[in-house]
Parts: structure tokens; C-alpha cells; sequence
């Protein structure tokens, strides 16, 4: 069985809070050997740091405020995030970004606190895990102006070449979710059937966004295989070389170390 990573998971959220270990556990027994769970604020940040300790080796954090969130990125929660990121367990700055579309944070406000986000990646030298939605534009122009050097991953992207390419120049990932897999997303699955391979990852979202057969349901991170393979048919390839690729630009992207040959310590 090929080993896949989920490069983005909220695994440490309220809707596991019932049965967390044992979505883990059934994610590590389906070959999902390595998972990223990013914080949208700093208390979730902190509960993905927690995760990272009890899963070593399996599950990595990232720190960082979303969009949604952005209003609550005062000095004092940087100070804190800044802390959270120096951990060797979190492996990104994460999840920042802009959302123009339910603009629960004015769009000043989310515009600076993505800025001072990009600041804390360079200092911390971690990748940036970015949300963009209806913000492509804006989105650019923040990236060339002020994340020069930085490396990181446009998560959940749902876009067109166009908008592929420009992050693509600019050095970035491209991560898939289950909105490929949705018949009618065609733009999408046409940028994930053409992207370079050595530049695309896979992920869940877990909670949300479940692939099509499971969609409108509970997501998990052991749906990741049905996004991968859904991508490695749209490309005409063996799903275990779209397993092996996209794990492989995730270890190249977040510094993964190899998974551990088995999981029963951490049971």
C-alpha cells in the first residue's frame, strides 16, 4: 500500500472530539502515514502542537491565524503564535490567507494580519500555508510584495490554469481537496490533470470538504486516498506514482521526516 500524506487536516477540532484517536488510527491502518493539522487561531494552533506530541512522527502542526479570524492577531497573539512556530513539530506557518467571500473579517484587517504572518514565516524560516478564496488578485499582489523567498502551498486550491500558473511562478504548491473529485469542478480537475507534478499535494480539509462519494458527510483524513487517486486517473497515471510524488513534495515542502515504520506506540 503506498503511503500518502494529508497535508491539511483540523483533525484537533470540535467534530473529532468524540473519536479523534480512532480517526487517526483508521487514517495510519489505510496508508495516510503522515498528516499536517493546521490552527486557524492560536488556541487551535496550541491543540495542534498537542496532537503533534502525541502522534510523533505521524502528525505535524502548523501555527497561524485565518482570514476568518484575523481580527484576533493582536501583538499578544503573535507573540504566541511566534513561540508555537519555533516548535520542531510545527512545520508551518498556518492556516493565513484571504477570504473575500464570507468576509467575517474586514478585508484591511485580513490583508495585515497575512503580512505579519509572511514576517513571522521568514523569521521562523517554515512555509506558509495560504487560504484563498475570491482573493486571487489580492492574494498575488501581497505575495510579490512581501513573501519574497518564502516557500509554501496555495491549500484547497480551486481555481483555473491562469490563476494555477500564477502561483506555480511564484515558487508555490498546489494542494487538492475533495472539490476535484465533484463532477462539475472541470476547471479544476483540468489544473490538477495538467500541473507539474513535482508541484501538486493532496489533502482532506478534514472536517469539510469531503470527496464525492462521501460528500456532505463528516470528512476524514483516510478519504485523502480518494482524492489522490481520483488525480492520478484525470492524469492517466498509477495511483502509486501520484502517492509517491505527492508524499514526496510534502516531505520536500514541510521538511516531513519518513513516517515510523509502525504507529502501535502511539495507540
Amino acid at each position: 500500500m503506498p503511503a500518502l500524506v494529508d497535508t491539511h487536516t483540523h483533525v484537533q477540532m470540535r467534530q473529532f472530539a468524540a473519536d479523534r484517536a480512532a480517526v487517526i488510527r483508521a487514517a495510519l491502518a489505510d496508508g495516510v502515514t503522515r498528516m499536517v493539522v493546521p490552527g486557524v487561531d492560536v488556541s487551535t494552533s496550541r491543540d495542534a502542537l498537542a496532537l503533534a506530541r502525541e502522534w510523533p512522527g505521524h502528525v505535524f502542526a502548523a501555527a497561524g491565524t485565518h482570514p476568518h479570524d484575523a481580527a484576533t492577531l493582536t501583538d499578544e497573539a503573535l507573540v504566541e503564535l511566534r513561540a508555537l512556530a519555533h516548535e520542531p513539530e510545527v512545520v508551518a506557518v498556518g492556516e493565513i490567507g484571504l477570504d473575500y467571500y464570507r468576509d467575517l473579517s474586514p478585508r484591511g484587517v485580513q490583508r495585515e494580519a497575512i503580512v505579519r504572518q509572511f514576517a513571522l514565516a521568514r523569521e521562523v524560516d517554515r512555509p506558509v500555508i495560504l487560504h484563498n478564496r475570491e482573493s486571487h488578485a489580492d492574494m498575488i499582489t501581497l505575495l510579490k510584495a512581501h513573501a519574497q523567498g518564502l516557500r509554501g502551498v496555495f491549500h484547497c486550491f480551486i481555481g483555473d490554469r491562469q490563476m494555477a500558473r500564477e502561483a506555480l511562478d511564484l515558487g508555490f504548491y498546489l494542494s487538492f481537496a475533495g472539490p476535484v473529485t465533484y463532477p462539475k469542478n472541470t476547471e479544476l480537475a483540468d489544473v490538477a490533470a495538467w500541473a507539474p507534478l513535482d508541484r501538486i499535494l493532496v489533502e482532506t480539509d478534514a472536517p469539510y470538504l469531503a470527496p464525492q462519494p462521501f460528500r456532505g458527510k463528516r470528512n476524514e483524513p483516510r478519504h485523502v486516498a480518494l482524492t489522490a487517486r481520483h488525480i492520478a486517473g484525470l492524469r492517466g497515471i498509477p495511483f502509486e506514482e501520484l502517492a509517491r510524488a505527492t508524499s514526496r513534495n510534502a516531505a520536500t515542502l514541510f521538511h516531513l521526516p519518513d513516517a515510523p515504520a509502525a504507529f502501535d506506540s502511539a495507540e
